[in-house]
């Protein structure tokens, strides 16, 4: 399922990421958000959104580490649940850097994109990162506008860096995540983000 949003938002991305090769590397982790269907949806082929995604639904963000989940969790992603975002990220050495993220079509909009996001900070806080790094194209300016709320600085260009349309990428990053200016900012962002959807939260898994 992960694999077929990805195809969704990148068509022209060769080689695929290879997500179960993935799985079992330590220094890469996805983060994955899913719907949990009600019996009725689970009837239909299609799901869409429905105009109060916040609060028809729990949406939870989740560690896609298959073979170290905690059997007995019971928030934990059942068969009823269903992917519908995921976002990517690389520890090196001292730095995360995002190398993907992406929202199923149909569930754009209702800030799904930042709940990613802010679930990869809080995992790189969590494993010692001192900065959090991403490319993205410079025509996308949504999601420029939305590193930019959290943090994220241009620090420089990658010319014609995506293969499809030798378009530019914007090199982004925060400034130290550990530092009392970020995390102040950070927590205050969390915090509206939450009071906005307060049907979304966060679980984790080592």
């Amino acid at each position: 399922q992960v694999v077929e949003i990805e195809k969704e938002a990148f068509p022209t991305l060769w080689p695929r990421t290879p997500f179960k090769r993935d799985i079992s590397n330590r220094i890469i982790n996805h983060l994955v958000v899913t719907k949990s269907l009600s019996q009725s949806e689970l009837t239909n082929k299609a799901v869409r959104p429905s105009s109060a995604i916040s609060h028809t639904f729990i949406t939870r963000l989740v560690m896609c580490v298959l073979g170290r989940q905690n059997q007995g969790d019971s928030s934990f992603p059942t068969t009823t649940d269903i992917p519908i975002g995921y976002i990517g990220t690389w520890f090196l050495t001292d730095e995360a850097h995002i190398t993907a993220i992406a929202v199923s079509e149909h569930w754009q909009g209702q800030g799904l994109g930042e709940l990613l996001l802010i679930g990869a900070i809080e995992e790189s806080m969590r494993r010692g990162s001192r900065m959090v790094t991403l490319e993205a194209r410079i025509s996308n300016y949504k999601a420029l506008s939305l590193y930019e709320k959290y943090g994220f600085i241009r620090t420089g260009t990658r010319k014609g860096y995506y293969s499809d349309n030798k378009e530019d990428a914007a090199i982004m990053e925060t400034d130290p995540i550990s530092s009392l200016g970020f995390q102040s900012r950070f927590s205050d962002l969390k915090d509206s983000f939450f009071s906005h959807h307060d049907g979304m939260k966060i679980s984790a898994y080592p």
